[in-house]
């Protein structure tokens, strides 16, 4: 097959495909790849008391969003997760844990993975 006829076929493929591949899970080289494994908490679960709270995590608050309860971070690494600087949206249980910040504030941060995504468990102003 010549080149186009590879995207072609590959398209249609996809296409075909998309429903039951939507349903799978993901292949393992996808973003949580680089993640250790852990046991998702609950849904709605509080901190976990044996965890480390002395290990904090630096940013910066790109975008906060107090009706979805997200907030954008520009960060360093966060070593409780192994996960690499980068730029991401991490979420909160309850909108007056950020409400003394705005974009631009440098914070320190806990974040913990849950089964529904990463939350904030922990913020506080850089000093």
């Amino acid at each position: 097959m010549k080149p186009l006829a590879h995207s072609t076929a590959a398209l249609l493929l996809a296409c075909a495909l998309g429903p039951a591949l939507a349903q799978a899970p993901a292949p393992a080289d996808g973003h949580d790849s680089h993640h250790p494994a852990a046991a998702p908490a609950a849904q709605g679960a509080t901190d976990n008391p044996s965890a480390d709270q002395s290990e904090l995590s630096e940013g910066e608050i790109t975008r906060w969003d107090p009706r979805t309860l997200k907030v954008t971070l520009r960060h360093g690494e966060i070593k409780n997760l192994d996960m690499p600087p980068m730029t991401m949206v991490f979420r909160v249980n309850d909108a007056s844990m950020l409400a003394p910040f705005q974009p631009g504030d440098k914070v320190r941060f806990r974040v913990e993975r849950r089964s529904t995504g990463y939350f904030i468990t922990r913020i506080e102003a850089a000093r």
